[in-house]
């Protein structure tokens, strides 16, 4: 049976409406997903209100270890510790889907398609979803919303990672996972021996085969 792929969840996590809005949103998706796909929530492994280098170290580590990635990226100001995450998955090669259903463009459209800055844009293996929350909320309600949305977040996962790979054989994706491990600094160089780097793309390639 082929095993579900992790998604790392990448976004705000300071009030209870990120809390919320992240596992509704995460049920929805996986329901839509039909097994083949299953969501990581940081916030189910920061059980406590501390800030520090072993939460940040925590978190990446189940970013190294998944197999794509869904960045928010709503707000006025893109959430800093997401666009670290997000720059990471790209070192990583992995999947990424950017959502916003914030209806606010802080970007100029002549510049740049996307509604935030403009070097977050144009990275490889990378699809935008963007669904302004504020409008559909006329038409649908809360439940059909983000299963609608989850359906969504699906069909733009499964193009990104058909997409063909950056990294152009296993050596060269073990380089670069290992050079990610020791640009993060802190524990992750021992959290991930080369062993360990190894035995998580042989999984990712045997997926693919």
């Amino acid at each position: 049976m082929t095993r579900a792929k992790k998604v790392y969840w990448a976004g705000d996590l300071f009030d209870l409406k990120d809390l919320i809005g992240n596992r509704m949103l995460a049920d929805a998706f996986e329901h839509q997903a039909e097994g083949r796909w299953h969501a990581v929530l940081p916030q189910e492994s920061e059980a406590n209100g501390k800030r520090s280098n072993s939460i940040r170290d925590n978190d990446l580590e189940m970013l190294f270890t998944s197999d794509a990635v869904v960045a928010n990226f709503d707000g006025t100001d893109l959430d800093s510790g997401t666009v670290v995450e997000f720059c990471f998955a790209k070192f990583l090669d992995l999947p990424v889907v950017l959502l916003r259903t914030d209806f606010r463009n802080r970007n100029d459209p002549a510049t740049c398609p996307d509604p935030w800055n403009l070097m977050c844009s144009g990275f490889p293996r990378t699809e935008v979803v963007l669904y302004p929350a504020m409008q559909k909320i006329t038409s649908l309600d809360f439940a059909s919303m983000t299963a609608d949305l989850g359906w969504r977040i699906v069909q733009a996962l499964d193009r990104c990672a058909a997409m063909p790979p950056v990294a152009s054989s296993p050596e060269e994706m073990f380089a670069a996972f290992r050079h990610a491990v020791h640009s993060a600094g802190g524990t992750m160089p021992s959290r991930f021996p080369d062993e360990r780097i190894r035995a998580i793309l042989d999984a990712r390639f045997a997926d693919k085969s």
